[in-house]
């Protein structure tokens, strides 16, 4: 699968929600720029939500992540964070194995008591690089806003609701960028592979002023999810098997050997990986079931330990990455957990050997990220655009 359909299989199918092309074009990503149509709508994808263009900086001030429904909070966010992944460059003294940090965060996802209200809601920093510049070339970050309200009974509405947070130069690109003419909206090129040329790319217009938010609601009857290509309600949601074994088979009864919207083949780690990482992140799961899914990731072949890392946010979990293969090109699929709580900071796709239409990412560039914010049920219900 290339970067393009992997970036496209991953993003939430609720932004396939009927939107006017001129809106669609401002304030989506490359990936969603084009309406897609003739197709069955489905519910939100369970991983790599794809990021929407554009975003000035995140100021995250006092901003803290909370998951009520897996125990304990994060540290909080400094006053002025930069909205891009970096590493500490420092390893722990003692670098616990991939599966011990997933076990660990199995365990604490396990004690977590268990909480209730009417809706799910999620929280989270979407972001997306691209290479810019006409006199010198350098790296803009593009930032969304993605916010989720689930709602736990079927009688009521569940909803998406983002903003364009606007683009800026990434941190290191300072001087570039004001040798370009410190511009404020950029024309860039976006890998659009077609089947004929899996390089070819088309043009995304980037700008730094933000938008304002839109949304729309995503439940077709009581389904809210796409679990492992099968809509799914929040009533199944918490009737999944809560033990790693049970959770495997039941999320390989989706694997048909090809990406969750691709025909192109994916062996079945990788799609666990995938789908699983995404059932951690945005679903109003139980915490057993919490715990399960650790131990799935636990039992893959190829996980390995980044140690101690930052994310997007400034805060610090520990990493855990699989490498993947797209049309010869490769990336890593990380995410950053905090293993004493249970909770997933982090999903990002980091260039390795980039090609194609993202030949411009040098090794270890973060092309893709989520950075959840909340994930918790709340009383509160959905704040409509």
């Amino acid at each position: 699968m290339n970067p393009m359909d992997q970036l496209r299989a991953a993003r939430p199918a609720h932004l396939d929600t009927p939107v006017d092309e001129a809106t669609r074009a401002a304030e989506l990503s490359y990936a969603m720029s084009q309406a897609r149509t003739g197709r069955t709508r489905t519910m939100a994808k369970p991983v790599w939500g794809l990021a929407m263009a554009g975003a000035a900086a995140v100021t995250a001030a006092a901003v803290a992540v909370a998951v009520s429904g897996t125990g304990g909070t994060t540290p909080r966010a400094p006053s002025h964070v930069e909205a891009i992944p970096s590493f500490t460059g420092t390893a722990p003294v003692v670098r616990l194995s991939a599966k011990q940090i997933l076990l660990a965060a199995a365990d604490s996802s396990l004690k977590a008591p268990a909480t209730t209200g009417p809706y799910w809601y999620v929280d989270s920093v979407i972001g997306v690089a691209n290479e810019a510049g006409t006199r010198t070339r350098y790296l803009v970050h593009s930032m969304t806003s993605h916010r989720l309200w689930i709602a736990g009974s079927p009688e009521r509405e569940s909803w998406f609701v983002d903003r364009n947070l606007g683009t800026k130069p990434a941190k290191g690109a300072e001087v570039a960028w004001a040798g370009d003419g410190s511009p404020t909206k950029w024309s860039v090129e976006t890998p659009e592979p077609k089947a004929n040329d899996k390089n070819a790319v088309g043009r995304m217009e980037l700008d730094s002023t933000p938008g304002k938010p839109f949304g729309n609601p995503i439940n077709f009857g009581d389904k809210v999810f796409d679990l492992a290509g099968r809509n799914v309600s929040v009533a199944e949601l918490k009737a999944l098997p809560t033990t790693a074994a049970a959770l495997k088979q039941r999320l390989l009864q989706g694997y048909a050997g090809h990406g969750t919207e691709s025909g192109e083949p994916q062996d079945a780690d990788s799609w666990l990986y995938q789908v699983t990482s995404g059932l951690l992140r945005d679903m109003p799961v139980e915490p057993a079931v919490r715990a399960a899914a650790y131990k799935v990731l636990a039992g893959l072949d190829g996980v390995r330990s980044l140690g101690e890392v930052t994310d997007a946010l400034g805060r610090t979990g520990q990493g855990i990455a699989r490498s993947e293969n797209w049309s010869g090109a490769g990336f890593e699929r990380q995410i950053i957990i905090d293993p004493r709580t249970g909770i997933l900071l982090t999903d990002q796709i980091v260039a390795v050997r980039a090609t194609g239409g993202y030949a411009w990412a040098k090794p270890g560039t973060p092309i893709w990220w989520e950075a959840t914010t909340e994930a918790s049920w709340t009383e509160k219900g959905p704040v409509k655009p």
